[in-house]
């Protein structure tokens, strides 16, 4: 089977996509993200057990890769998250053996990849905030790790806020940021 026919439209639910609207930064968020890593894309996608669904991008080259748009996820380069939830930089992905041959890295060109998990504050992992290029990025700010990290923790708490009444108190409280 050919990659083009693993992407599938998936349909997110009715209150993630409130989440999401919601988020009227989310774009800006995105935008940001792809200044600070000198990328060229910008998302944030939703896992479950098997796929990686996308739930905004910002893709001002025009990638391909779309709102709801579905990949089995173990073709990404996010599902490294769940076997190391810490934020991942892959400047060359090419020299990388391991990662380099992943569909995905193939299907859209991708040479450069930063990335953070997004976890809710209840700790489960719900997905990821990437960014990417089909061109080499070197990624030399110090600072980057914390604050993508940052950026995805901040996307945790608002979708759990707007999923959960159980988050709305999570948010109130502080909870969401503290150490």
């Amino acid at each position: 089977m050919q990659m083009s026919d693993t992407v599938l439209k998936a349909s997110l639910s009715q209150e993630e996509r409130s989440a999401i609207a919601e988020i009227e930064a989310t774009t800006n968020i995105l935008q940001l993200v792809t200044r600070l890593t000198g990328t060229r894309f910008a998302g944030i996608a939703k896992f479950t057990e098997t796929e990686w669904i996308v739930c905004s991008a910002y893709d001002p080259i025009e990638l391909g890769i779309n709102v709801g748009d579905t990949l089995d996820l173990e073709t990404t380069l996010c599902s490294e998250f769940r076997r190391n939830p810490q934020a991942l930089f892959l400047p060359q992905i090419s020299k990388d053996g391991r990662l380099s041959s992943r569909p995905v890295v193939k299907q859209y060109s991708i040479e450069s990849y930063a990335g953070a998990p997004v976890f809710l504050p209840d700790g489960r992992l719900w997905g990821a905030l990437c960014a990417l290029d089909s061109r080499a990025v070197l990624f030399d700010n110090p600072d980057l790790a914390e604050t993508l990290t940052l950026f995805a923790r901040l996307i945790g708490c608002i979708f759990f806020s707007n999923l959960t009444v159980e988050g709305a108190s999570h948010i109130q409280t502080g909870s969401c940021f503290a150490d």
